[in-house]
This record gives C-alpha cells, structure tokens and sequence, in this order.
C-alpha cells in the first residue's frame, strides 16, 4: 500500500508542476523596429520554450511507465495532446515569423510592387497573431484541468 501510495503521489506532484508551468509559461518577447518605424513584439529565445515543451511531453511519456499511471490516464492524455499541439504551433509560429523578418524590410522598401498587396495581408494577419499570441499560449495551457 506505501509504495502505490508513494508512486501516485510522484504523478500528482509531476502533473502539478506540469499545471503550474502551464500556468506561467510566456514568451520572451524583443522590441523589433520595421521598415517603417514602427515596433512590433517577436519572439526570442524559441529554443528555450520548445526545449520547455519537449522536457514535459518526455515527462509525461515517463509517467506512462508507472504501475499506478491508470488513475491518471485521461489528465495526462489532455496534456498529452495539448503539448503535442501547442509543439507544431510553435514550430509553425517560428517559421512564419522568421520569414516575416526576411520578407518585411524587401516589402517595406516597395520591392516587388505587384507582390504588395498580398504581402500586406500576410503582415496584418502576423501582427494580429503577434499581438494575440501570449494570450492564446497562457489560456491554451490554463485551460487544461
């Protein structure tokens, strides 16, 4: 009975950490000026929050070797599947935002004028998903109970 005991408890307080990281994880955000003056917030240190990411989701794989895993089956599941997601969004988010730097200044300065108007929607929907992205990071982990 001590050792069950003892071995939920490390899942407890393993799922705990997870609950707790979820709930203060941000982004590190830099002040970038554009071509036209004006700043918008990227993302730095992208290493760091994926290396975050994938540290949680091999946790939650060690977890799945405990004898007394099947009590918790379904939060590590929702974690599980949230990790996963949130893994593409940001390799996804940090492709985008790398080519939005290469592409913006070659914009910015009227190159490829027949170009402009489709670029200048890729750059409006970027900013909107900037400027929503911690919001959308915090709440998509918060939201997990």
């Amino acid at each position: 009975m001590n050792c069950r005991a003892q071995g939920e408890v490390t899942i407890r307080e393993a799922l705990r950490e997870l609950e707790l990281w979820g709930v203060g994880a941000v982004f590190t955000l830099t002040d970038y000026e554009d071509s036209q003056g004006k700043t918008i917030r990227l993302i730095k240190d992208w290493k760091d929050i994926v290396s975050q990411v994938g540290d949680h989701r091999c946790l939650l794989q060690s977890l799945k070797d405990s004898p007394y895993y099947k009590g918790f089956e379904d939060k590590v599941s929702i974690w599980e599947k949230k990790l996963a997601e949130l893994d593409e969004y940001l390799l996804n988010l940090n492709q985008i935002q790398r080519k939005w730097v290469y592409l913006e200044p070659i914009f910015g300065h009227g190159a490829l004028p027949k170009e402009q108007a489709r670029f200048n929607r890729v750059d409006e929907d970027f900013r909107l998903v900037l400027w929503n992205v911690t919001y959308f990071f915090v709440a998509s982990l918060t939201c997990v109970g």
